[in-house]
C-alpha cells in the first residue's frame, strides 16, 4: 500500500491505537508494524481472527497474556554462550508461563475460536521444566538467585553471613573498650574499599594498631582496621569470591538451557503477539461497534463513521454506491465532503488490516492499492505550489492505479485557472474512471458536475447546510450535485453586505438560477428524508406497541392458565375433602343404626313392658342417629354444589356462546377472521376479541355427564326433627301433615321418627296410624307411650 496515502488517511494513528490495545510488547510492535493486505485470501484470514477474538470477548474468555515479555533477543543471546542476569533469565520464566496460561485457554474454547487456538499450539508445553527450574533457582522479582540455588551457593552464602557478624562483634568489642575508645573520634564501624574500619584520632595512630586505609579531609582522623579482624575480613572476601563463582556458574547453567530452547522460546513470543494484535483488532472494533465486511465487488457503505471521531457527535454517512466507477462529491467547505472521502478510505484500509470499520451495513472489494491525493502539497524546499504538488501526486497514482484500486481525490485539478482546472479535471477524472475501480472527488468546478451527470458509470453527491442555522449536516446524498454557498457563507462570516450584492450581481444569471434550483431541489429532499423518518420512527413506535400488547397478551393468558390450574387444585382438595366428611358421616349413620337395629331386636325379645330409662336410650339414640344423617346429608349437599369442571371442547365456531371474562366480554360468535372472532354481545353491539382470550360461555355449558336419564326434584333441609307433634290438629290435617313429615324425613335419611298424637277420642290417633299403614316409605309402626305416642320405622 501507497505509505503516502496511509499517512493522509490517518492510518498511522489507528496504527497507534492499535498497540495501545495490546498487552505485550510484541503484540505492540506488530500492531505498530501492520499494514493493509492486498491478498483476498489473507484479508479473510486476518477477518476471521478478528471475529474469533469478538466471539471471546463477548463472553469474557479471553486468553490471559499478563507478564509475557519479549524474551527473543535474551534467547538468541544465550544461544551464542552468552550469560543472562537473573532478571532477563525472570523474564523468560515468566513468558514462558503466560504462554502456556493463553494455550491452556484456548484449547478450552477451541470450537469458538480454532484458528486462535492452531495459533496457540505453536507453544511448546514442553517449555514448562525451563520455566519451573528458573523459578526455582532466581527469586520472584528477578534481583538475585535464591539461596537455595544450590547446596554450594547455601553454604558460602551462611559462611559469608556468620563472618560479617563476626567481623562486625569483634569491631564493637573494640570500639567498647576502655583502651581504645578514648582514641577514637567515633564509635560507629565505617567501610573503606570494601573493608571496615575504626574512625581513629590522628594523635593516637600508635594506641590502635592496624593497617590505615584513609584519612578524613582535615587530617584529623584515620580510619584503621584494627589488626584482630583483618584476618576475618580477608577469609569474609575468600568466601565472598566463591559465592560469586558459584552464581556465576549457575547462572551459565541456566542460560544454557534457555539457548539450547531459543527457536521454541522465538516461536512462543512469535504466537503470543499474534494472538494478541487479534485481540486488540477484536477490542478496537467492539469499541467503535464495527461491522463484518462483506466481500463483494459493490461499494457500499450505511451508517459508516470516521473511526478518529467522537462517535457521539460523528454524524453517520451512507455511500451505497454499488458498481459505479465515479463519485463527484460537491458541497460548501466544512461541510463533510473531505471526511466522506477519507471514511470510505480508512473503511477499506482497515478491512485489509483484519479491523471491522465503523459501519451499519458494509460491501466493499479487495483493492490492491487505495491510493490519495489529499490536502495542501505546497512545498518551499522543493519548489512545489499547490497546483505543482497536486499535479506530481496525480502523475503518480495515474502510474499505479488498476483495475482494483481506489482512489480518492481532494479538490481535483484545484489551484489554478478555473477554465484549464476544470477542463483538466474532466480529462483527469475520465481517465481514472476507467482505469481504477473506483475513482472518487471532490470539487466546486460546475463542469465537473455536469460530466459527472451526463457520463454513464459515474454520479453526483452533495453535501450541504442547513437552511436555518446555515451549519454543515456532514450527510452525502447522492444523485444530485452540492452548491458552495461561497457567498451565503461569506455573508454568514460577517462580509460587508454590499460586497456580497455586488459579487452576487456579477454571476451569471443561468448560474444562480441553478443555484436556486439545487437549493430547491435539496430542501425537498431534506423535507422528504425528515418526512419518511418521522413515519420509520412512527412504524417502530407501533410496531413496538405491538409487541409490548403481544407479550402483555402472553402474560395474561399465563395468568388465566395459573389461576384455571388453581382452582381446578382448590376444587379437587374440596371434592376430596368433602369426599372424606360424607364417607365418615355415612360409616358412622351405618353403625348408629345397627345399634338401634340391636337394640330393637333386644327390646321385642324382652316384652313390651320395657323401663322408662330404656326408652328414654332409644330415644337419645334416636337423636344421635338423626345428627348423624344429617351430617351426612349436609357433607352430600356440600360435595353436590361443588362446581363440576366444564367439558373439554373443540375449536371455537360461529354460534358458540362464549365469554372472556378478563375484559367483561360475554355474548355469541357471528364470525372469525384469522386468530381475532367478532362477538354479539346481549345488547346487539358487536366486539372484536383475538381467539384465544374466548372460552365457552359457563352459563350455558353443562357438563357431558351431568345429564342423568331420571332427575329427582326435591331438597332436604339438613336439621329435620324426628318427631311430629299433630295434637288439636283434624284427622285430616293429622294426615297431611304426617305424610309430609314422612317424605321429608326419608329424604334426609331419619330411620326412625315419632308422631305425637295424644290419646283422646282416638280420631287423630286413627288417622295418624291410618296414614302410616298406606304409606310406601313406611316399613312398621308401633305405640309408644302409654299409646300417646307412635314410634315409625321407616327402613332406611
Amino acid at each position: 500500500m501507497d505509505s503516502e496515502a496511509l499517512t493522509v488517511l490517518d492510518f498511522p494513528v489507528i496504527a497507534e491505537r492499535l498497540a495501545d490495545a495490546t498487552a505485550t510488547s510484541a503484540g505492540a510492535e506488530l500492531a505498530r508494524a501492520l499494514v493493509p493486505s492486498a491478498d483476498a485470501d489473507e484479508v479473510a484470514r486476518r477477518q476471521a481472527l478478528t471475529a474469533e477474538a469478538i466471539a471471546l470477548l463477548d463472553q469474557s474468555v479471553e486468553p490471559p497474556l499478563d507478564g509475557i515479555r519479549d524474551v527473543r533477543e535474551s534467547a538468541a543471546h544465550a544461544a551464542l554462550g552468552g550469560v543472562l542476569t537473573p532478571e532477563a533469565l525472570t523474564d523468560v520464566g515468566l513468558t514462558i508461563g503466560g504462554g502456556l496460561r493463553a494455550r491452556a485457554a484456548l484449547d478450552e474454547h477451541a470450537e469458538l475460536a480454532p484458528l486462535l487456538a492452531e495459533l496457540a499450539d505453536e507453544i511448546d508445553p514442553t517449555l514448562a521444566p525451563l520455566a519451573e527450574g528458573i523459578g526455582r533457582r532466581v527469586e520472584e522479582d528477578g534481583s538475585d538467585l535464591r539461596d537455595t540455588a544450590s547446596p554450594r551457593l547455601r553454604k558460602l552464602r551462611a559462611e559469608l553471613r556468620e563472618g560479617r557478624q563476626r567481623v562486625a562483634d569483634e569491631l564493637r568489642r573494640l570500639s567498647r573498650s576502655p583502651g581504645l575508645r578514648e582514641h577514637l573520634q567515633e564509635d560507629f564501624v565505617a567501610q573503606r574499599g570494601g573493608r571496615p574500619v575504626l574512625a581513629v584520632k590522628a594523635s593516637a595512630r600508635s594506641r590502635v594498631p592496624g593497617i590505615v586505609h584513609d584519612a578524613s579531609g582535615s587530617g584529623q582522623t584515620l580510619f584503621v582496621e584494627p589488626f584482630q579482624v583483618v584476618e576475618l575480613v580477608n577469609r569474609q572476601s575468600e568466601a565472598a569470591g566463591a559465592e560469586r563463582e558459584e552464581v556465576v556458574r549457575i547462572l551459565r547453567e541456566l542460560s544454557t538451557a534457555v539457548g539450547e530452547r531459543a527457536p521454541s522460546l522465538e516461536a512462543l513470543d512469535e504466537a503470543t503477539a499474534a494472538i494478541d494484535l487479534a485481540l486488540a483488532c477484536g477490542t478496537l472494533s467492539r469499541r467503535w461497534r464495527g461491522s463484518p465486511v462483506e466481500v463483494a465487488d459493490k461499494v457500499r457503505l450505511l451508517g459508516a463513521r470516521h473511526p478518529l471521531l467522537d462517535p457521539a457527535a460523528a454524524v453517520p454517512i451512507d455511500l451505497d454506491l454499488g458498481s459505479l466507477r465515479a463519485l463527484v462529491i460537491s458541497g460548501p467547505n466544512t461541510g463533510g465532503k473531505t471526511v466522506a472521502l477519507k471514511t470510505l478510505g480508512l473503511a477499506a484500509l482497515l478491512h485489509q488490516s483484519g479491523l471491522r470499520p465503523p459501519a451499519v451495513t458494509a460491501a466493499l472489494p479487495v483493492f490492491d492499492e487505495v491510493l490519495a491525493d489529499i490536502g495542501d502539497q505546497q512545498s518551499i524546499e522543493m519548489s512545489l505550489s499547490t497546483f505543482s504538488g497536486h499535479i506530481r501526486n496525480l502523475v503518480a497514482i495515474l502510474g499505479s492505479a488498476t483495475g482494483r484500486s481506489l482512489v480518492l481525490v481532494d479538490e481535483l485539478a484545484s489551484g489554478t485557472d478555473p477554465v484549464e482546472g476544470s477542463a483538466l479535471a474532466q480529462a483527469l477524472l475520465a481517465q481514472l474512471a476507467g482505469q481504477a475501480r473506483l475513482t472518487i472527488v471532490t470539487t466546486h468546478y460546475p463542469e465537473l458536475k455536469e460530466w459527472a451527470s451526463a457520463t454513464a458509470g459515474a454520479v453526483n453527491a452533495a453535501t450541504g447546510l442547513d437552511p436555518e442555522t446555515h451549519a454543515p449536516l456532514y450527510r452525502v446524498a447522492l444523485g444530485r450535485p452540492g452548491t458552495s454557498h461561497a457567498l451565503q457563507t461569506a455573508e454568514r462570516l460577517g462580509l460587508d453586505e454590499s460586497v456580497v450584492v455586488d459579487a452576487r450581481s456579477r454571476v451569471a444569471p443561468e448560474r444562480l438560477r441553478i443555484a436556486e434550483l439545487l437549493a430547491e431541489a435539496e430542501s425537498a429532499e431534506r423535507a422528504a428524508l425528515e418526512e419518511r423518518e418521522a413515519a420509520e420512527r412512527e412504524r417502530t413506535e407501533v410496531r413496538e406497541v405491538g409487541e409490548r400488547a403481544r407479550e402483555r397478551e402472553a402474560e395474561l393468558g399465563a395468568e388465566i392458565e395459573k389461576v384455571r390450574a388453581s382452582a381446578a387444585k382448590e376444587r379437587e382438595l374440596a371434592v376430596a375433602e368433602a369426599a372424606r366428611d360424607l364417607a365418615a358421616a355415612r360409616a358412622e349413620l351405618q353403625e348408629l343404626r345397627e345399634e338401634i337395629r340391636v337394640a330393637r331386636r333386644r327390646q321385642r325379645e324382652a316384652g313390651r313392658a320395657a323401663p322408662t330409662g330404656v326408652a328414654r336410650a332409644e330415644r337419645d339414640r334416636d337423636r344421635s342417629l338423626g345428627a348423624a344423617s344429617s351430617r351426612a346429608a349436609r357433607a352430600e349437599h356440600a360435595l353436590r354444589a361443588l362446581d363440576r369442571p366444564l367439558p373439554l371442547q373443540g375449536p371455537l365456531a360461529v354460534g358458540d356462546p362464549v365469554e372472556a371474562p378478563a375484559v367483561g366480554v360475554r355474548g355469541t360468535i357471528a364470525a372469525i377472521d384469522g386468530d381475532e372472532a367478532e362477538v354479539v354481545g346481549t345488547g346487539g353491539h358487536r366486539v372484536r376479541i383475538a381467539l384465544a382470550r374466548l372460552r365457552p360461555d359457563s352459563r350455558s355449558a353443562r357438563p357431558v355427564d351431568d345429564a342423568p336419564a331420571i332427575r329427582v326434584l326435591a331438597s332436604a333441609s339438613g336439621d329435620i326433627s324426628d318427631e311430629l307433634d299433630v295434637r288439636g290438629q283434624t284427622g285430616q290435617e293429622a294426615r297431611e301433615a304426617v305424610r309430609s313429615f314422612v317424605d321429608a324425613a326419608a329424604l334426609a335419611g331419619l330411620p326412625t321418627v315419632r308422631v305425637i298424637h295424644g290419646r283422646g277420642t282416638g280420631v287423630v290417633r286413627k288417622a295418624v296410624r291410618d296414614e302410616l299403614a298406606t304409606h310406601p316409605l313406611v316399613s312398621g309402626h308401633e305405640s309408644d307411650s302409654a299409646d300417646g305416642a307412635t314410634v315409625v320405622d321407616l327402613g332406611v
